[in-house]
């Protein structure tokens, strides 16, 4: 199949639109008459509310209403978007607001006012009397005997707690030449969204609402706010923003903000706002810190024959994504990336008093990445192993069963290809030995491999996969497409407008995403999330662009009296394959099916036909063929300062199996953006918080050091590999996540060749090395 526009770095329909001031984003949202709301948040790690004095608030001038727990819904629910309400796999624990609090920043009263500063100013007047419960901070400590309790359902803190379990562990170990133990540490990070969290809820009276957020899931949405209000969904209508600024996960969950505005807005009889500060952002989501205890078995040779795993998950106040987050930390993380016969994973969710844990790009992978790749990097050392060669040796095979969705296999599956051209292109082969270099400036290379994720969400117990579209041919020659699935500003509108171009074979310029639907014009789309939409939601599109071009060269086939199975269209025209003399506009052919049954021509009034009377529209609404595994390798050189400790990343290279590549200056900028959010998470990034009150301390990017381009490497080289996956749009299969959550291992690993230290727990500091290398004491 010759392509026009797929595999083509075309621009983004949406790029004129954001550098010249973005008016799409929800944070821009304005309404006639609009409030402005205000949460007043407590102080307090763990409280009882015993009495709110909201009379002062209520009499300043401006103010136009009050919410507090007693006038909101008891009604618990699960915040997380991509599950049905009453998911049985899920933990329904959360409150709009409760007169118990579980962490300091919980909201316990708001305010609805003319303006942000007479809120804010309300917010001051509220009185708020609390009796402080005993709290703990450490998820190790909340599950021993005598922690307090947060919840009661949760026996010793535990919200959920999964084991997975193949073969005979005992026997696996038994068989093993050698043991391998090690204790794995990550950090409390906030995805940086550049768009802070925002809505405008809109009541009309008659108990119907209107709703702008900056969110990741239209259809979450409408279902998660219905629920906790207690109404029918039909009742909420969201509207799709065109883009919004950033998600990375931290927008897949209905926030406070949603509801406590909606119920505000019934009791002001007017639109309310809520914008979130950067410092309430931090305290809304951050990726959950994951302690990762690791026993693994190996011949002398370099084979698996157990491996064990347990890993305790700080999921805060609330179980919310970490229900979730381990499950998918334990299969995609740990149990399934290599082959092993005799495999054991515990996963424990815990209640603690710190901040609700959220979605973040990789969603658990990256804490088990960075544990299994540093041990396998250390058992090599210790046997003088290859660690290619080893990871090779135990990896999955091109058609192998998949180890996850049952009744598919490992078809294209190009897991070695990714090693094997990432390792030529960084030069693995002449890495130096650990800690050879002379002078104070150590140089050192790494790697680490996601041999096995995943391209959306079929297979998995009570998550939404399915996709639809709406694609409408006008008789300019240009097409509209409405979908639900989201654009959080990595392109996925200009993915989809490839994949329908393409299909409709219309310039590229010619396809756009409508920017006026909503949840009662467009089909059901999951979220945009779990590397999904170019393969999930592009299936969707392809099969509504196939509808409706075969409407299109049927309209085509009567007008150039040929069969529509000999008709071929490319660059706005249809043609007869084989005779590209005979060719017709496709706006001509759109025209002509829009246009009159009776047509006077200077021939006089004359009849057409009635099968080619109609809008060309195509509609699909479907779940994917599979769930096709890519796999990839990412490869850093660092240098590291042993007199500072300060590690810089001086080169990466990054091999992914895509299947197909759409856009690659798009699939670029994936690795680009991936890279930089994991350098951070290696080296710097860590959520701060006061060790008395569990207050957090970060509040703003002032406070919160994530890199910039002065630490981004000089050079980061993607290696896109098409194995062309049959079920995917044109080929292609998933990219996203994998780019960050193999760098943080790299780079440990790349540390470890450069100054012989092993560090196991992020971030990755200059000071830890300094202790590690004997030059800073130990606390």
């Amino acid at each position: 199949m010759t392509l026009s526009i797929i595999g083509k770095s075309v621009p983004r329909p949406d790029a004129r639109d954001k550098v010249t001031g973005g008016k799409g984003y929800p944070v821009n949202v304005r309404l006639p008459g609009m409030l402005h709301a205000k949460m007043l948040r407590s102080p307090y790690p763990h409280a009882r509310i015993l009495r709110i004095d909201t009379r002062a608030a209520e009499q300043l001038p401006g103010v136009k209403a009050v919410l507090t727990p007693a006038d909101c819904p008891q009604r618990k629910y699960t915040t997380v978007y991509f599950v049905p309400t009453d998911a049985a796999s899920m933990v329904r624990d959360m409150l709009v607001m409760s007169d118990t609090v579980r962490y300091a920043g919980q909201p316990v009263a708001a305010v609805a006012a003319t303006s942000i500063e007479i809120a804010e100013q309300a917010l001051e007047l509220i009185e708020v009397e609390y009796e402080e419960l005993p709290f703990v901070f450490d998820p190790e400590e909340a599950m021993q005997p005598g922690a307090p309790q947060l919840h009661e359902h949760a026996e010793h803190n535990i919200a959920v707690n999964p084991v997975m379990e193949f073969g005979d562990l005992e026997a696996g170990f038994a068989a093993a030449d050698h043991v391998f133990e090690g204790v794995y540490e990550t950090q409390r990070v906030h995805t940086c969204y550049m768009e802070p969290r925002v809505c405008v809820v809109d009541a009309d009276g008659n108990g119907n609402f209107v709703v702008h957020s900056s969110m990741q899931h239209l259809f979450g949405l409408r279902e998660k706010l219905a629920y906790v209000l207690g109404i029918p969904e039909s009742r909420v209508r969201v509207i799709k923003p065109p883009y919004i600024g950033g998600g990375f996960g931290g927008k897949l969950d209905i926030g406070y903000i949603e509801p406590i505005a909606a119920l505000l807005s019934v009791r002001a009889n007017r639109p309310v706002r809520i914008e979130q500060t950067r410092y309430e952002d931090f305290i809304s989501t951050a990726r959950h810190p994951i302690k990762v205890y690791l026993k693994t078995g190996i011949t002398k040779d370099g084979v698996f024959t157990a491996r064990y795993a347990k890993s305790i998950l700080d999921t805060g106040a609330h179980a919310t994504h970490g229900a979730e987050v381990i499950n998918v930390h334990g299969a995609f993380g740990f149990l399934l990336t290599y082959r092993c016969e005799h495999r054991k994973w515990e996963g424990y969710s815990v209640y603690t008093n710190n901040m609700v844990g959220g979605g973040y790009r990789g969603y658990g992978s990256p804490q088990a990445c960075f544990a299994v790749e540093s041990q396998i990097d250390e058992i090599c050392d210790e046997l003088n192993l290859d660690p290619i060669e080893f990871r090779r040796k135990n990896a999955h095979q091109p058609g192998d069963p998949h180890p996850f969705v049952q009744g598919m296999h490992l078809d294209t599956y190009a897991f070695d290809e990714c090693l094997t051209r990432g390792a030529e292109r960084i030069g693995y082969a002449q890495r130096t030995p650990a800690n050879t270099d002379a002078g104070h400036i150590k140089r050192g290379v790494g790697f680490a491999c996601q041999p096995l994720w995943v391209s959306g969400c079929l297979g998995f117990p009570d998550i939404y996969e399915h996709s639809g579209a709406i694609i409408k041919l006008n008789v300019d020659g240009t097409a509209d497409l409405s979908t639900a699935a989201m654009d959080l500003g990595s392109g996925q509108i200009t993915t989809l407008c490839q994949i329908a171009a393409e299909a409709l074979g219309l310039p590229m310029e010619a396809v756009r995403i409508t920017e006026t639907a909503d949840t009662t014009t467009v089909p059901f789309d999951a979220p945009s999330h779990a590397s999904r939409v170019t393969y999930s939601a592009g299936n969707a599109v392809l099969a509504a662009a196939n509808v409706a071009k075969e409407r299109m060269l049927k309209v085509a086939g009567i007008m150039l009296e040929a069969d529509a199975g000999d008709l071929e269209a490319r660059d706005g025209r249809i043609t007869v394959k084989g005779s590209p003399d005979i060719s017709i506009a496709i706006a001509d052919v759109v025209r002509r099916a829009e246009s009159p049954f009776i047509q006077v021509t200077e021939d006089g009034p004359g009849p057409t036909t009635v099968e080619e009377k109609g809008t060309i529209i195509g509609l699909s609404s479907t779940a994917p063929a599979g769930n096709p595994s890519p796999a990839s390798v990412g490869f850093v050189e660092v240098t590291v300062d042993t007199e500072t400790g300060e590690v810089r990343v001086e080169r990466a290279v990054y091999a992914h199996d895509l299947g197909k590549v759409i856009n690659p200056n798009g699939a670029e900028g994936q690795v680009e953006g991936g890279f930089q959010q994991a350098i951070g998470y290696a080296l710097m990034e860590n959520l701060q918080f006061d060790e008395n009150s569990g207050a957090c301390l970060t509040g703003d990017f002032l406070d919160y050091k994530m890199p910039t381009a002065v630490e981004m490497p000089r050079s980061i080289e993607s290696i896109f590999i098409e194995s062309n996956e049959p079920t995917g749009p044109y080929g292609a299969k998933s990219l996203s996540e994998p780019c960050i959550t193999v760098p943080a291992p790299a780079i440990a690993n790349a540390i470890f060749n450069a100054t012989g230290v092993r560090i196991r727990d992020l971030p990755i500091t200059p000071e830890k090395i300094l202790v590690a290398l004997g030059k800073l004491p130990s606390e």
